[in-house]
Order: structure tokens, then C-alpha cells, then sequence
């Protein structure tokens, strides 16, 4: 489906700045190609950071006393910087995958503010399942209100039945799902522009 040029952003308007993750590391992953498929759709103004978090190691007190290793110390300036974090969550189990939760755990560590705290976020997810990731959504939500991050309340991106919207190269083939896309990327510039 071809995506019509979006105007240019107003004059009053300055450049959104998006740090986009995925909590996937399959290599097929359908989460990584929902964020592909949502970053092709971003509204003019967007300038896109994407970080991956599988570059973290595991968080560990002892780790942090000796020091940030320096893929932390980017994670927190990254997600200090961005006017709006755009996270996309697989579901494990019912729940949240350890390497997402993980780049959670280390930008909410000192220093003061952290990184989460008045940070406009945006959550959405993909799988095969029926659910729509709505559990690891939930939990991720619940997470980042405990740090005080504003978590984009609606529309949300629950998508089920992944297999049958991707095409064979992973490339989102199901027109709904692309208009719902554009509408989601475009609410959540919004909601990064109400609360800058």
C-alpha cells in the first residue's frame, strides 16, 4: 500500500525525537518488523534512534557499584534524549521478556532523575497468538508507571494471528493493520509534542 507524503511539520513545531527497542532477538522476529513497518510510517518532524538492547548484560548491583559499563551509560542518555520512547514487546509466557525488562531495570538507576521519570512512552506488540501480547503490554505498562513514565494510554497496537500479516520477507502486508499503524505513530508524535 502506497503511503501518501505526509505534510511537513508546521514552523511552531520542533523535530520529535524517537528511541525505538524491540524485546525480541529472534532474527525472524515479527516484533522487529512491526518496528520496521512502524518507523516507515512515522510522521514528518520524526527523527529515529534505535537501540538494541540485547547489548546489555544482565542487570547486576555489583555491576553498577564498579561503574555503568559504557552500553548503559548510552542507553540512559538515550532515553534521556528522546522526546518519546517507542518500546515493542513480544510475550513470553504470559509476560514481559527478560531482555526488555532488563533495559528497563538499568534506566531507571541513578542518577537522579532517571532516565523513565516524565518520559513519554509508547507501547505496542506482535504474536502468533490470540492475545495480541495484551499480557507483556500490561506488565511492561505497569513497570513503567512505577517509574513515572507517561505511557501512551490509546490506541493501542495488540497485533494477533502475527504469521498471517507478514509477508514471507516480513514486510506488514495487511492493509487495516498499515492504516492502524500510521494512526498509531501519528497519535503517539502527538502525545510526545502534548507533554514536551
Amino acid at each position: 500500500m502506497a503511503k501518501d507524503a505526509a505534510p511537513p511539520p508546521t514552523a511552531n513545531e520542533t523535530p520529535i525525537s524517537v528511541l525505538a527497542m524491540a524485546g525480541s532477538l529472534r532474527r525472524r522476529s515479527f516484533n522487529q518488523a512491526l518496528l520496521r513497518a512502524a518507523l516507515e510510517r512515522a510522521p514528518a518532524g520524526v527523527e529515529i534512534r534505535e537501540f538494541d538492547p540485547s547489548r546489555l548484560p544482565f542487570y547486576d548491583g555489583d555491576v553498577e557499584a564498579a561503574g555503568d559499563p559504557d552500553v548503559v551509560a548510552e542507553l540512559k542518555a538515550a532515553v534521556h534524549a528522546a522526546d518519546l520512547v517507542l518500546l515493542v514487546t513480544p510475550e513470553y509466557n504470559g509476560g514481559l521478556p527478560a531482555v526488555l525488562k532488563n533495559a528497563v531495570d538499568w534506566a531507571s538507576r541513578p542518577p537522579r532523575p532517571h532516565a523513565w521519570d516524565g518520559r513519554p512512552v509508547a507501547i505496542m506488540g506482535a504474536t502468533p497468538g490470540r492475545l495480541g501480547t495484551a499480557l507483556a503490554q500490561r506488565s511492561l505498562r505497569e513497570s513503567l508507571a512505577g517509574l513515572n513514565a507517561h505511557v501512551m494510554p490509546q490506541p493501542r497496537i495488540l497485533l494477533a494471528g502475527a504469521g498471517g500479516l507478514f509477508d514471507e520477507d516480513l514486510r506488514l502486508a495487511d492493509a487495516a493493520t498499515l492504516d492502524r499503524l500510521e494512526g498509531f505513530m501519528a497519535a503517539a508524535v502527538a502525545w510526545a509534542r502534548r507533554l514536551a
